[in-house]
């Protein structure tokens, strides 16, 4: 089976691609999406501001599918299934508002220590946006193994990205559930003490999952370029925090100076 790349013939094609139906005018007859174009910068800010309803029956739709089919979706949302999918920046800003959310319940940064609490006041002004990092991480992962595999452009491994981290996110919130539910003080150390060990590996569960569903990766032939896949991811995400945390330091005693 030939698989469809996001080209130039595939777009100008006189079908839908969102439903598949034949269009002779800029909207699809059947479903009503706009003739899709292929994804750049400019593409993605204009659709972003075209989906403006983000509190809506479809987010909870989307991720239930993103969660089995996260490469899936992205790669149908990348080939032009647009109006089937919710734009992934709209679920993107969700997630990040429920984590900060989430964060500011479960006082992860708070202390008792009243002359580190000024401190502590800066650094979770900041640090509470490093776990956006790791969009960056999944996708420099999937440009420097996978990025042979198809003709995908920049802007559509973004994509890939996107989806990705919203489920790495909506992991990372279900990890601090407990801590919500549970105020005993020792569960609390507990969790606040080993919590975070894991979720690397289940970052890049989730990553390696979607990108074999994305570039139609074998488990089994295609294994060791997911493994490779994954320990870039990790080794990126390392190298990305410890370049916050520095920045974060340095910015924190500028600003205690």
């Amino acid at each position: 089976m030939v698989l469809p790349e996001p080209s130039a013939a595939h777009f100008d094609a006189p079908v839908c691609r969102n439903c598949g139906a034949a269009m002779a005018t800029p909207y699809c007859g059947r479903c009503g999406q706009k003739r899709a174009q292929r994804l750049d910068l400019g593409a993605v800010r204009a659709e972003a501001w075209q989906s403006y309803r983000v509190f809506e029956f479809g987010i909870v739709k989307a991720a239930w599918r993103l969660a089995h089919s996260p490469g899936v979706v992205a790669r149908e949302y990348v080939l032009g299934a647009r109006a089937r999918h919710v734009h992934p920046l709209k679920l993107l800003l969700v997630a990040i508002g429920v984590q900060l959310l989430v964060l500011a319940r479960t006082h992860h940064l708070d202390t008792r220590d009243a002359q580190l609490s000024q401190v502590m006041e800066l650094v979770r002004a900041y640090a509470n946006w490093s776990f956006s990092l790791g969009i960056f991480a999944i996708v420099g992962a999937s440009l420097l193994v996978l990025r042979w595999r198809h003709a995908y452009n920049l802007t559509e491994h973004l994509v890939l990205g996107v989806y990705v981290h919203f489920l790495v996110i909506v992991a990372n919130i279900l990890n601090q559930l407990p801590v919500l539910a549970f105020r005993d003080p020792a569960f609390l150390a507990l969790h606040r003490q080993w919590s975070a060990w894991p979720m690397d590996g289940v970052e890049a569960a989730i990553m390696v999952f979607a990108f074999a569903q994305f570039f139609r990766l074998n488990a089994v032939r295609d294994a060791w370029r997911l493994l490779l896949a994954a320990a870039a991811f990790v080794a990126l995400k390392y190298l990305l925090v410890r370049l916050y945390s520095y920045a974060l330091v340095k910015f924190v005693l500028a600003q205690l100076a």
